[in-house]
């Protein structure tokens, strides 16, 4: 929690109008992590499906039957 502490009190110090560029690039980290967490997710599916036969599929194939 020295970390978040320490980024409190910096950020009290600053004007607003740089707090608010504190801000916009906390908001632009997040959203990075993000699009790395999404990249990576696509990746792994990609790496699982691999080795699968692509087959075509229709949508009465998708669609649940009882």
């Amino acid at each position: 929690m020295q970390v978040k502490d320490e980024l409190l009190s910096l950020i009290k110090q600053l004007p607003e109008e740089l707090q608010e560029e504190v801000a916009d690039f906390a908001r632009f980290l997040l959203a990075k992590r993000r699009s790395d967490e999404q990249a990576w997710q696509h990746f792994s599916i990609q790496q699982a499906l691999r080795d699968l036969p692509e087959e075509d599929y229709s949508e009465s194939d998708l669609k649940e039957r009882w």
